[in-house]
């Protein structure tokens, strides 16, 4: 599972993390299930304030992962690998902001299975249910 956040955000993102978090609980012990959250503001994000946002989100850092990079690097992968925006076609550059409520599903292989809405309770729980089908592929 991916996503896209900044810890500053006072919109979707606080959302996004109990979302997060919910799936952390329902997975923790589940080996196969990995989350990671990309900061999209990487010059606010630093180690330091993803620490404090981990501890106070109770992230659990062998389940859930804070990543952070340059600017292009997370709007590429966000946009360009992830599909993670709504707008699919447009051509947004480095300076349109990356900012969405999508959670994004991959497999083993890094192939995408889903993108669902992490502020819709009818879609999160397709996603977990979603998760368990692909536990079951080999």
């Amino acid at each position: 599972m991916a996503d896209f956040f900044f810890t500053s955000c006072p919109g979707i993102c606080p959302k996004m993390a109990v979302s997060m978090g919910d799936l952390q609980k329902e997975f923790l012990n589940d080996e196969d299930v990995l989350l990671i959250s990309h900061s999209v503001m990487p010059a606010g994000d630093s180690i330091p304030v993803l620490k404090k946002y981990a501890v106070d989100k109770n992230v659990n850092y062998g389940k859930w992962k804070l990543l952070t990079g340059s600017v292009s690097e997370i709007y590429d992968l966000g946009r360009k690998y992830y599909y993670v925006e709504e707008d699919l076609g447009i051509n947004s550059d480095i300076s349109v902001f990356l900012h969405t409520e999508n959670f994004v599903l991959l497999d083993k292989q890094r192939h995408i299975r889903g993108i669902y809405t992490s502020l819709n309770i009818s879609s999160m729980a397709t996603l977990k249910s979603d998760i368990r089908v692909l536990q079951k592929e080999k």
